[in-house]
């Protein structure tokens, strides 16, 4: 009998380990449960995807090196390109300047004017929708129809950003061919802006402007030598101007086709105190 009960005590002994490793297994497997935390089905929601940057976020390190806030959603539907300067969109209540550069330059490039003109302002640069050259235009002047048509949807471009400041006092500052689409937008819309301050260009042709009694300040500032737009069509844009009842006033400087170095503290005086006005 002692074989057999030897036996019994093997299969007894091998059960029990048996056993006990069955049971390691389960507490081990116990464990990497809780510490690895439920499986979850893979999450099937979109990553969230940051909404596209409007050109105008961008600002200018010359003139304003503090980051300008996030723009209003409005904002972000506006047409076109531009870069703000000096905090444009920081305070809603104080005065916009958009500045509106000449043929074959870019807004990015004529920042550096708002340092010079008007460092205590808010600015916003818009660009050409056209290219020209390896800058940017507002209408070709050689299409056929004289560039009306692209004329008329650069207004509508620029009236866009004009509307979109509420009722901020708003100053357009053109340089050549800026100058033309912002004497141009003064006469068809005349109660939206509070000032106009044209370097270098004239008055181009236009419908019938709008009866209206608004009554912007109106600088026109031309150099005697300018010859890419000769002085005559800044003559020219003043009195057709004052036929329409504007009062313009006139600074004519010695240079050629630039904004003048010796006339920038004037127009500087000029258009801080026309925005002041009340």
């Amino acid at each position: 009998m002692a074989p057999r009960r030897s036996h019994l005590a093997v299969v007894a002994a091998a059960m029990a380990v048996a056993l006990v490793a069955a049971l390691a297994s389960y507490v081990w497997l116990r464990q990497r449960g809780a510490a690895q935390g439920p499986t979850d089905p893979p999450d099937s929601s979109p990553t969230p995807v940051a909404p596209p940057q409007s050109p105008g976020t961008r600002t200018s390190p010359v003139a304003d090196p503090t980051p300008v806030p996030r723009l209003q959603d409005a904002e972000r539907q506006l047409p076109g390109s531009w870069v703000d300067v000096g905090g444009a969109t920081a305070d809603p209540s104080a005065p916009l300047v958009i500045g509106l550069h000449g043929r074959g330059d870019t807004a990015e490039h004529f920042t550096g004017l708002a340092g010079r003109l008007g460092p205590r302002l808010a600015w916003r640069m818009l660009q050409g929708p056209l290219r020209f050259g390896d800058g940017f235009q507002w209408f070709r002047m050689d299409a056929a129809d004289g560039g009306s048509a692209e004329l008329e949807r650069a207004l509508q471009y620029l009236d866009a950003h004009v509307r979109a400041a509420g009722p901020r006092q708003i100053a357009l500052v053109g340089f050549s061919q800026g100058c033309f689409l912002a004497a141009a937008y003064l006469v068809q819309r005349p109660e939206r802006v509070r000032v106009v301050l044209c370097i270098g260009g004239g008055l181009p042709t236009l419908p019938e402007a709008p009866a209206t009694t608004a009554r912007p300040a109106i600088l026109f500032v031309h150099g005697g030598e300018d010859a890419v737009i000769p002085v005559q069509a800044a003559r020219d844009a003043m009195r057709r101007l004052e036929a329409l009842g504007f009062s313009p006033e006139f600074i004519e400087h010695a240079e050629g086709h630039v904004v003048p170095e010796a006339e920038l503290e004037r127009m500087r005086g000029w258009l801080e105190r026309k925005l002041r006005a009340p």
